[in-house]
């Protein structure tokens, strides 16, 4: 391995826009069997590239809908190809008048569908997960390497292709020294497990992060989210009905185990609306008992899956939930024994553009031929190298 420049682009559950950033990624250390690689990252240039609105009013009514014909997916892959592609141009402009050279992109694309349970269709049995945005459109504007497609080969081989900032934990904070919860809350929470040698022994989707309340802050307050959770502290959480929304059978599911849009998206959102309003719940309680919906199942699933093994004292928060301070405080309630809550920005690293930090470690370890998923934590049969690699 050498020192590459990577590019990594990401488009998450908000749709928002794309998430660029480039990375100097350097090895430290002579690749040893077994463990993850030695890297140091350096933040060279990172820029959210919001999608032009139309499209992105679109993009999300189809997302959220579930349905779409096969020339919509079709055109989508391509379409949506060219925005990244163009997204990675205006990024390469940029970084080349600070006289910066990209070497290397990795692209996750947009999920569009994820569905890693075994099923029966037409009398197979498999399993699937569909990210769009054709890599190829990326490689031929930019005559640069690129790897995409990162989740198949782990769902291939029997795993969930998620969650794949795991490997991204090991590298990041697997030399911290003690055991470590690294918890990621975008539309859907995750959390990663480090034990005190910095190897991931968990990782897995909790359910909802921030989807429900901003749906919630949407059609109740027509804001986007919640800022701070200002809303949900204005309000009490209605302790009934979120006895009832925990019985979702997602919580008690086992391990591995990972969730999205399908399960807690749009349509589970308005249905809790609808309920909402039914029982006559205050709009501002209905936001905080949301908010405590989120923190109650991230808080429970440690309780239930990872306490009797290892006793996290130390929860290390990023995404955009880590700036709501009510649901910071719902965790640490809902926690079984004590903890402290750091953020990203406290072992130097920028939650904002950690998952394409993450897609730039995984192209960059991909186009090196290291594998790069965590088995004991997506549940694939066996190491190996996530990604398709496009040349230039």
């Amino acid at each position: 391995m050498k020192s590459l420049n990577v590019l990594g682009l990401n488009s998450g559950t908000s749709m928002d826009g794309i998430d660029a950033a480039v990375f100097k990624i350097t090895p430290l250390a002579e690749l040893k069997n077994g463990g993850p690689p030695k890297l140091s990252t350096e933040l060279l240039y990172s820029t959210l590239i919001p999608f032009e609105e139309s499209f992105r009013k679109n993009l999300t009514e189809l997302v959220n809908s579930g349905r779409a014909d096969l020339k919509e997916i079709c055109l989508l892959n391509a379409a949506l190809g060219k925005v990244f592609a163009r997204a990675a141009e205006q990024v390469i402009a940029s970084c080349a008048e600070q006289k910066i050279e990209v070497d290397l992109i990795g692209s996750h694309g947009q999920t569009i569908w994820h569905e890693p349970a075994a099923t029966e269709l037409w009398g197979v049995e498999t399993r699937g997960t569909l990210q769009l945005g054709d890599g190829s459109e990326i490689a031929t504007l930019t005559k640069i390497p690129v790897v995409c497609d990162f989740r198949t080969n782990d769902v291939a081989l029997g795993g969930q292709g998620a969650p794949l900032v795991s490997f991204a934990d090991e590298v990041l904070f697997g030399n911290s020294g003690g055991a470590l919860g690294i918890l990621n809350i975008g539309g859907i929470a995750n959390l990663t497990v480090l034990d005190s040698s910095g190897r991931a022994r968990y990782a897995y989707d909790s359910g909802p992060g921030n989807m429900v309340i901003d749906r919630f802050c949407q059609v109740f307050f027509n804001q986007e989210y919640d800022d701070a959770g200002k809303i949900a502290a204005s309000g009490n959480i209605d302790k009934s009905w979120l006895a009832e929304l925990m019985q979702n059978p997602y919580f008690s599911r086992p391990l591995p185990k990972t969730t999205g849009r399908e399960d807690f998206g749009y349509k589970y959102a308005d249905k809790l609306i609808e309920d909402a309003r039914e029982k006559g719940i205050a709009k501002e309680d209905a936001v905080a008992t949301v908010t405590a919906l989120t923190a109650k199942s991230i808080a429970d699933s440690y309780n239930l899956y990872i306490r009797n093994e290892f006793a996290i004292e130390e929860l290390v928060v990023g995404g955009g939930g880590g700036q709501n301070s009510t649901m910071l405080g719902f965790i640490k309630e809902y926690w079984d024994g004590p903890v402290s809550i750091k953020l990203h920005e406290d072992y130097g690293i920028s939650t904002k553009f950690k998952e394409a930090l993450l897609f730039a470690l995984l192209a960059y370890t991909t186009y090196f031929q290291v594998p790069n998923n965590v088995p004991v934590c997506t549940g694939a049969a066996r190491r190996v190298c996530l990604g398709k690699l496009i040349r230039g």
